[in-house]
């Protein structure tokens, strides 16, 4: 008989109860200790430096940022939190 450690599943408690619903993580979004949402993307034309977007009240507004600022590097091959939203409003953002 094999025993496997068990591996704790990841809490999702913790960041569904400091917003009061189920949290989705977005694409290089991050939540700062007092509640904010930072997001920066890396720019493949300056050798992967980080670009800052900034700070965002909540993380749907910090990954509608990431996706903008990801369409303008990228293009079409640019992977996107939503990608439905970016074919359907102008690629200007």
């Amino acid at each position: 008989m094999s025993s496997k450690p068990k591996r704790k599943s990841s809490s999702s408690s913790n960041s569904s109860s400091s917003t009061g619903e189920g949290s989705r993580h977005y694409r290089r979004v991050r939540r700062r200790p007092w509640g904010k949402f930072a997001v920066e993307i890396r720019d493949p034309a300056q050798k992967g430096s980080r670009v800052w977007l900034g700070t965002f009240d909540t993380d749907v507004d910090a990954a509608k940022a990431y996706d903008c600022a990801a369409f303008k590097l990228r293009g079409r091959k640019a992977i996107l939190n939503f990608p439905l939203r970016i074919q359907s409003v102008d690629p200007g953002c």
